[in-house]
């Protein structure tokens, strides 16, 4: 069986196909800046030439076209045609009344789109994806696989919020959590990588950090409590999204500047997070060079970012009793020796000690922890895509 991973970001298309019996990546790609030409795109089929370069993308239509084209090409292709694909799944986000798995219907649609104030960035982009596959593969089955999945886990009190009941009752005002994919991979990979049978008994405290982060308490394997919310703009601070943020706050400045519902969203979205501490990027890259430059808002943004990370660990150690592994994922937890080590420096009191030069010297999945830390630091290279294709063979089947 053959799945195809659709991972689609506001102006991005990122693709995988998976052999569902070997769990081989067939190909990996993507389109970058759709929308905004030119766009920069990707395309490698392991055993031949890598593809890259530039193309007119104006719509996710546009950028799915041009990687379709790709994966049946005689030359740099994986498939002679389309009809060999069994599948496409979706790393969905959020649509109302969907918590699990689903086959794509005109109902799930229409679900994403009643969603769309929760999840602006994502549910618009992931439809226009959607409609295109409809359009370019008919016969083909579609899957949503939600990134509230994973979370459906939580204890009733851990999803609450002190909201009026008819919040929750009418609108399902409640926490949810997101990136579900990667939590649930490292809750699967942690115990592999610690030659473990199963996490069972395992207390595993997963940091996925990027653009866009969260974390997440394991316990046997299951979730028991995440940092974002209802939306994916609660919780951590993101590249440009806010985070956690006093409700009367936003209520004083929309009161005091006149903003409109449409233009606080905007600026929590687009201006806030680690571009509204450093004043210049969002990107934790760009972040790291300012403060060798001296920037001082850089460094608070640099600053504000680990300490975040460190509350919610220290919470999460408290709602575990302890804990036994701290995974760090995504493009930040992978690629920033800075900010491991910022999060886990004053963390020793609980017996987390990191190796100052493993972390520098870190090549792919590592344990960092030092010899005398009862807790273990391991960097995991997370797999969402393996976790939606299969997720999407199971549904199909």
């Amino acid at each position: 069986m053959h799945i195809l991973c659709a991972n689609v970001g506001s102006t991005s298309f990122k693709y995988q196909i998976i052999d569902m019996e070997t769990t081989a990546s067939l190909v990996k790609g993507g389109v970058e800046r759709i929308g905004n030409s030119p766009s920069a795109f990707t395309h490698a089929v392991p055993g031949k030439p890598a593809v890259e370069g530039e193309i007119d993308a104006p719509t996710h239509t546009a950028a799915i076209a041009h990687a379709m084209c790709l994966i049946t090409d005689p030359e740099v292709g994986c498939l002679s045609n389309l009809a060999q694909l069994d599948g496409v799944g979706f790393k969905t986000i959020l649509a109302k009344g969907y918590w699990r798995s689903a086959r794509i219907t005109e109902d799930v649609i229409a679900a994403l789109e009643a969603s769309t104030p929760l999840a602006p960035m994502h549910n618009p982009a992931y439809i226009a994806s959607i409609r295109a596959f409809q359009e370019l593969l008919p016969t083909t089955p579609l899957v949503a696989v939600f990134e509230t999945w994973f979370h459906q886990t939580l204890p009733d009190y851990a999803a609450e919020f002190g909201v009026p009941r008819f919040w929750v009752e009418k609108h399902d005002i409640r926490r949810y959590g997101y990136h579900g994919a990667s939590h649930r991979y490292i809750s699967e990979r942690v115990p592999q990588l610690l030659k473990r049978e199963s996490g069972e008994g395992f207390r595993i405290i997963s940091c996925h950090l990027g653009g866009s982060s969260s974390l997440c308490a394991i316990r046997d394997g299951e979730s028991i409590d995440t940092s974002m919310g209802t939306s994916t703009q609660y919780g951590m601070i993101q590249s440009t999204r806010c985070g956690e943020l006093d409700a009367f706050a936003v209520l004083y400045l929309m009161d005091k500047e006149g903003f409109s519902t449409d233009e606080i969203r905007r600026q929590l979205i687009e201006d806030s997070g680690v571009k509204g501490i450093s004043g210049t990027s969002g990107d934790m890259r760009d972040v790291e060079e300012a403060i060798e430059a001296g920037d001082d808002n850089a460094r608070l943004a640099l600053d504000t970012y680990c300490y975040g990370v460190k509350k919610y660990i220290g919470a999460y150690i408290a709602a575990l009793g302890g804990v036994d592994v701290i995974a760090f994922a995504g493009g930040i937890g992978e690629k920033s020796p800075i900010t491991r080590a910022k999060i886990c420096e004053g963390l020793e009191w609980c017996g987390i000690h990191l190796d100052a030069e493993k972390n520098e010297q870190l090549t792919g999945e590592s344990d960092l922890s030092a010899d005398n830390s009862r807790a273990k630091i391991l960097v995991v290279s997370t797999n969402e895509e393996l976790i939606v294709s299969r997720e999407t063979a199971r549904v199909l089947s």
